[in-house]
C-alpha cells in the first residue's frame, strides 16, 4: 500500500510551487488516492495536471498500482482547513455548531474564533439588524459557503 505520508509529501511540493494550499489527502487500501487542493483565486484543470503528473512521475505503476484523483474541494463541500476559511472572507457562509444551532451570516474574519456579521430582520418594525457573533473554532461542526445564482 502507498502510504499517505507519501503521498502528502509529493503533493505539497508541486501545490506550494502552484501558490496553491492542501486540502485532504485519502489513500484507500485499494490504493485510490485523491489529493484535494484549492487556491484563493480558483483551481485551474491546468494546476490540477500538474499536481497529477509531479505524483505520477514519482510513484512506480510497475511496483504498487494504484488510482490517482486530484481536484478542488468543490464549493458545496465543507470547510477542512483554515486556508479555506481565509479564502472566502467576505462571503456568506452557513455554520452548524456542535451545540446543533445552525448560524448563515456573512464570514468577516477567521483566526482562532470564526466571525460572522448575521443581519436579521425584525418582523414588527420592518428594519434589520446586523450583529456580529464570535464563533470558537472547537464549537464548530461544520462550514459551507453559501452558493447563489444571479
Amino acid at each position: 500500500m502507498i502510504s499517505k505520508e507519501r503521498v502528502e509529501e509529493l503533493a505539497l511540493e508541486k501545490i506550494v510551487e502552484l501558490d496553491c494550499f492542501l486540502v485532504d489527502v485519502k489513500v484507500s487500501a485499494t490504493n485510490d488516492i485523491t489529493i484535494l487542493f484549492d487556491k484563493n483565486n480558483g483551481v485551474v484543470v491546468k494546476d490540477c495536471l500538474n499536481v497529477s503528473r509531479h505524483i505520477e512521475g514519482s510513484l512506480d505503476r510497475d511496483i504498487e498500482d494504484y488510482q490517482l484523483t486530484v481536484c478542488s474541494p468543490g464549493i458545496d463541500k465543507a470547510f477542512v482547513v483554515s486556508e479555506q476559511y481565509q479564502k472566502n472572507i467576505g462571503r456568506d457562509v452557513k455554520v452548524k455548531t456542535t451545540a446543533g444551532e445552525k448560524i448563515k451570516g456573512k464570514l468577516i474574519s477567521f483566526n482562532e474564533d470564526l466571525v460572522l456579521e448575521i443581519e436579521t430582520k425584525q418582523k414588527k418594525k420592518k428594519e434589520s439588524l446586523i450583529e456580529k457573533i464570535n464563533i470558537p473554532i472547537d464549537k464548530i461542526k461544520e462550514t459551507k459557503l453559501i452558493i447563489k445564482f444571479k
